[in-house]
């Protein structure tokens, strides 16, 4: 092998789909490169230890018959690691790859954090003409032949030839590119390399704005500097991180003081600017609720129903938001769970169906559903609910009528802010009465000696 200054490996991986796990990748190959020729590749079937499903059959080619003999990672991870070496890692989407083949290295006791490099960032830079960016558009763009397709022997060979392309008249640029580990691999190409330093990790809003300066996404965490950064370097969603990437051009953010606060004007200003890339706000589902009734063996029973019904004691966005609620409040208040709507949990935590599990747990019940009415009654009584105070020294306030959200300020502490008057939402009007609902008025009920 000729010695070379850089050397490069460039890689494509084929998996059963999901995110990684250190078990699921069902193809890799490898070339080594110097920028203008390959030097040695590294091409096998991985067996994944789970059967591939047909989508990804169809997709790929490569069905459980074809990996029936092949190793397992953990049988080839020492190989592949060492034919890795200190390479510089290239890949098209390079998080995606790398983030599968680091986890099956970590789950072999492998450490991998190479320099990388992403044909998709570059390809954007210094390629101008093609649509659309992915693999299968640049190759046709430019003329490559791939000659397997969603293959990762025909893909990392594509991938190779694209990058000699750009490695001829870019070279310089290119090792400017490198980086390991410190995000210049999936770092927005339009955004400023300092536009994050100053993220805090407090409750808050955010903002991605377009070359226009117009909103083109819109979200709230209660940790700016962790949600921000997973949006770029998510390898759960890399078609939307892509995008995301493409379309950024600066970031502005406001923090709230609390989670709650943060959710009130995330949902405010999605209604109100409607960002392209806030699809999950646009579409509302029916969502779930949580009924209470006495049945006729005279049990005060809880059950989850789909739905948003004006008799819920709570409402949920999806089924799965529901159970777990349902868990915690059986848990919490020591209350028998299958009759809290969760079947097949009450006898492993020894509850019997007799007259005296009945009335131990109707008692309890009964305790609770009078904290939750005074709860109640004290969201519908308040007019106003100021929030911990933010940062910048201002109080949040919400403005509440019959304990719905109608309108919010930022108050200095020593003075007076017009109200900022809204429609509302379902999901705000949620959150304000889990607010009460988990405060103290519904809680430290003490009932036949347990504590609720």
């Amino acid at each position: 092998m000729p010695e070379s200054p850089l050397l490069f490996c460039i890689v494509d991986i084929e998996t059963t789909g999901g995110p990684p796990n250190g078990a699921n990748i069902t193809e890799v190959a490898a070339i080594l490169h110097d920028g203008k020729r390959e030097l040695d590749r590294w091409v096998h079937l991985i067996h994944p230890g789970a059967a591939i499903p047909p989508g990804i059959t169809r997709l790929t080619g490569i069905d459980d018959t074809m990996v029936a003999d092949a190793l397992p990672f953990s049988e080839r991870a020492h190989d592949l690691h060492a034919f890795l070496g200190d390479a510089v890692f290239v890949a098209h989407n390079v998080g995606f790859d790398l983030r599968y083949l680091q986890a099956a290295f970590k789950a072999n006791g492998l450490h991998y954090n190479p320099r990388r490099l992403c044909t998709v960032r570059m390809s954007r830079k210094w390629i101008k003409g093609p649509q659309r960016y992915s693999l299968g558009a640049l190759c046709g763009f430019l003329g490559i032949e791939n000659e397997a397709h969603h293959r990762a022997w025909g893909d990392a060979t594509a991938t190779a030839e694209l990058f000699s392309i750009l490695w001829k008249d870019r070279a310089t640029e290119i090792e400017d590119e490198m980086g390991r580990g410190e995000g210049s691999s999936w770092w927005p190409p339009h955004l400023p390399p300092d536009a994050l330093a100053d993220l805090p990790p407090t409750p808050g809003i955010y903002q991605f704005l377009d070359e226009r300066g117009q909103k083109a996404y819109i979200g709230m965490s209660r940790n700016l500097s962790s949600r921000v950064r997973q949006h770029f370097n998510n390898a759960s969603h890399p078609s939307r991180s892509q995008q995301l990437r493409r379309m950024v051009h600066g970031v502005a953010w406001q923090e709230t003081g609390s989670e709650l606060m943060a959710l009130v004007l995330e949902d405010v200003l999605i209604r109100r600017h409607r960002p392209p890339l806030n699809s999950a706000q646009k579409v509302v589902g029916k969502g779930w609720s949580v009924e209470h009734f006495t049945c006729r063996a005279d049990i005060r029973r809880l059950s989850l129903v789909k739905g948003r019904k004006p008799t819920a004691i709570r409402s949920f966005r999806s089924k799965a938001e529901a159970e777990k609620w349902l868990r915690k409040t059986a848990t919490d208040h020591a209350l028998n769970p299958t009759w809290c709507g969760l079947p097949g949990m009450a006898w492993s935590e020894g509850w019997q169906d007799n007259a005296a599990s009945r009335k131990l747990h109707n008692a309890r019940m009964e305790a609770w559903e009078m904290a939750l009415r005074r709860a109640k009654k004290i969201q519908i009584d308040q007019s106003m609910l100021a929030l911990p105070m933010a940062p910048d020294g201002t109080i949040p306030e919400l403005l509440l009528e019959e304990g719905r959200f109608t309108a919010y300020r930022f108050r200095k502490a020593e003075g007076e802010a017009e109200w900022i008057y809204d429609a509302g939402s379902g999901r705000i009007d949620a959150a304000v009465e889990r607010h009460f609902l988990e405060g103290p008025a519904a809680s430290s009920i003490q009932v036949d000696g347990a504590s609720q």
